[in-house]
């Protein structure tokens, strides 16, 4: 940045990792503008760190981690997070509420403007057009897929007919989880396909899955996946663990199940017996998708509040500039 010869009004750091805090606090020093840090996942004190890291890594490392999230939070001018969580964490570690802001994940309306029709969908995914079919897309953590794949043997225990749309996830990925393997052949697994492409994929499906157990990790992030599957249009099963509390208490998007694949199964059962019910909550999600959860609306939040960040700081002393700040 130093380097660069342009003129900024804030720093927004997407982290606090060492890389990032020391030579962002440096600039903002130097040049007498706020600093401030998003945070998007829980990651020391039992969050990511014990999911996605071996155990060599968290004994060597895991102290120093989780030192950079925490240490420079209260430092900083401002702090902005994916879930009410983190904030919480935030002010207990000193944040001041007033200059903390939630930002929830989005739905990407651009990608998403105008989905496939169910039946192009299950074409070009190779599945019939008149079965039931429950989906659960996960292009990079996995975790919550054997719940998943429980969750539709149950399914197909009492709907013969039911199909599993897999979307990130291997055929090796599913037989890894199958308990019976007589739903193993009801299973279709595409694999990783790019983000542009799910619009033309997911439709296929009547009901999404979101297993969403209750771990500090998901207490304290969002899963991005919620804004794919409320743009294409149809509900989601998921579990009442962090963030999804107040979305499906706020909006009729769906149904919460204890975390459980039977709980989950019952509730997934629920809307593929009663389209009209499926059809209503999947307008319902798609609408909020378009307002509320849309992008357009999380920036200009984001923006109003780097206005508000920008003119706290300068009205600190010795920080008074005349011109209007640009964010």
């Amino acid at each position: 940045m130093f380097g660069e010869g342009k003129r900024y009004d804030v720093i927004h750091c997407l982290d606090t990792r060492l890389a990032v805090i020391w030579p962002a606090l440096a600039y903002a020093r130097a040049h007498g503008i706020p600093i401030v840090s998003d945070w998007i996942d829980w990651w020391g004190r039992g969050g990511l760190i014990d999911e996605r890291r071996p155990g060599w890594y968290k004994a060597s490392f895991g102290g120093i981690e989780t030192w950079f999230e925490e240490h420079y939070r209260a430092k900083l001018d401002g702090l902005t997070t994916i879930s009410h969580a983190l904030m919480r964490r935030g002010v207990d570690l000193g944040c001041d509420l007033d200059r903390c802001i939630v930002i929830n994940g989005a739905a990407d309306l651009t990608t998403f403007a105008n989905p496939a029709s169910r039946e192009a969908a299950r074409a070009r995914v190779g599945l019939p057009a008149t079965v039931p079919v429950v989906c659960f897309s996960g292009l990079d953590v996995l975790i919550d897929l054997p719940m998943a794949v429980r969750a539709f043997e149950i399914i197909h225990a009492q709907l013969p007919d039911a199909r599993l749309l897999l979307v990130g996830p291997t055929g090796a990925d599913a037989q890894a989880c199958v308990t019976t393997p007589d739903a193993l052949p009801a299973i279709t697994a595409i694999g990783k396909v790019p983000h542009k492409e799910l619009p033309n994929v997911l439709p296929a499906a009547d009901v999404f899955l979101l297993p969403y157990p209750n771990k500090i990790v998901n207490v304290g992030r969002w899963p991005n996946k919620i804004g794919d599957y409320m743009a294409t249009g149809r509900p989601t099963v998921a579990n009442p663990v962090g963030e999804l509390i107040d979305l499906f208490s706020r909006y009729q998007i769906g149904r919460l199940a204890s975390e459980t694949p039977e709980a989950m199964a019952a509730e997934a059962l629920v809307l593929l017996t009663d389209p009209v019910l499926a059809a209503r909550l999947g307008q319902e999600a798609r609408r909020v998708a378009s307002t509320d959860l849309n992008w357009s609306s999380q920036i200009s939040r984001l923006e109003s509040w780097y206005r508000d960040i920008i003119q706290k700081h300068q009205r600190l002393p010795g920080n008074a500039r005349t011109e209007a700040p640009a964010v």
